[in-house]
């Protein structure tokens, strides 16, 4: 397959973003989107409209990484993650409806699910380099997928929150990084608690 270059993967996913939410998404042919991003349809060849919700994904991911100048350094693991991740959901929340169209039959389809959980994975690397994290090797890989688990689970929440509203995906997200936090704490990346003095290591 032909890789797509960096510039027509930003005008598909800028595309896919003007179009889903007022065309629907199953019934989009790349026709539509080239027309859309005002481009020739050879610019697309070999895309699909599962590349296209990659394109998508890619772009809400690098919106994470927007401003991190201004993140607060003495941050702990669990806040800093909460953080980056939520920037992610405010770039999605004005290409809600859009967001949804795309996502419209992926409780039915298991393909569909697991091409979705490999984006919130890959997300979830992206989001644990940020942090500072390591990103690699089992360790890494564990991490990530359990973070893409954990941001997956937000994402059904933050289909159920009203318009702007963030309470359900907040609620969800901080529920499942204490969890996260609470049971696998060091290995999964979070600070360690201190101990009282006089206990043993």
């Amino acid at each position: 397959m032909t890789a797509l270059d960096a510039s027509v993967r930003r005008d598909l996913a800028r595309a896919a973003l003007a179009t889903a939410g007022a065309s629907g998404w199953r019934d989009l042919t790349l026709l539509d989107l080239a027309r859309a991003a005002g481009r020739p349809v050879s610019d697309f060849y070999g895309a699909s409209l599962g590349e296209a919700i990659d394109c998508v994904e890619e772009a809400f991911d690098r919106a994470v990484a927007d401003n991190l100048e201004n993140f607060d350094a003495g941050q702990s693991v669990r806040d800093r993650l909460f953080d980056l991740i939520m920037k992610r959901f405010e770039a999605m929340e004005p290409h809600r409806a859009a967001v949804l169209a795309m996502e419209a039959g992926f409780d039915r389809d298991p393909i569909l699910l697991t091409a979705q959980h490999q984006r919130h994975v890959r997300c979830a690397r992206w989001v644990l380099a940020l942090a500072g994290l390591e990103a690699d090797g089992m360790t890494g890989n564990a991490r990530a997928q359990g973070l893409g688990v954990i941001i997956g689970q937000a994402r059904a929440a933050w289909r159920g929150d009203d318009a702007g509203d963030f309470a359900k995906t907040m609620a969800s997200l901080d529920k499942n990084l204490r969890r996260a936090e609470e049971m696998f704490g060091r290995w999964a990346g979070f600070e360690a608690k201190s101990k009282p003095e006089g206990d043993t290591p």
